[in-house]
């Protein structure tokens, strides 16, 4: 079951980093193309940045899953440090679960928002677009963030940082 799920964890991984990195390339370009319109043609392209913002905020949702999995939010880790293995052990996966709540209702709450917008029929100001496919990733990314998080709580018992603690001879260098 475990080679199950690390295949799975590789296969969101690449999606996500895939999406991640696409995104960033295809926006940067766009607005490249777009100052050399409007510069040296005087054409700007009108829906270029209206179309980054919108894949800026995919880019943040998905990058936040990342963050989740890499462990890489900002987080104060000071009590950690004053607990035994098995109480940082407890308060790993205790964040995990309050992490899991709130992305749980930050889930529902979207889903409903997306629902509403799209009853609406509401579309974007330039490119004329759906806007529910911009608030879509909202639920989309609070999902994969919370698969991230069941994938932390789980992985919390083997750990090395959590179980050993972190390196104070390594933090005053």
């Amino acid at each position: 079951m475990g080679a199950l799920f690390d295949g799975l964890d590789r296969i969101l991984s690449i999606l996500e980093r895939g999406f991640i990195a696409l995104s960033l390339l295809a926006g940067a370009l766009l607005l490249f193309v777009n100052v050399f319109m409007r510069y040296v043609f005087l054409a700007p392209i009108s829906w270029a940045e209206e179309l980054t913002l919108y894949l800026c905020v995919w880019m943040v949702f998905i990058g936040g899953s990342v963050g989740v999995r890499e462990k890489g939010h900002i987080a104060i880790d000071l009590l950690p440090h004053m607990l035994s293995p098995r109480g940082r052990l407890i308060l790993a996966r205790a964040v995990a679960i309050l992490f899991l709540v709130f992305l749980v209702v930050f889930f529902w709450f979207s889903l409903q928002h997306v629902t509403r917008v799209k009853s609406i029929a509401q579309v974007t100001p330039i490119m004329q677009a759906p806007m529910w496919l911009t608030y879509l990733a909202m639920p989309v990314g609070s999902l994969l963030m919370a698969l991230r998080v069941v994938q932390v709580f789980f992985s919390a018992a083997h750990d090395r940082d959590i179980l050993q603690g972190p390196d104070i001879a390594a933090m005053k260098d």
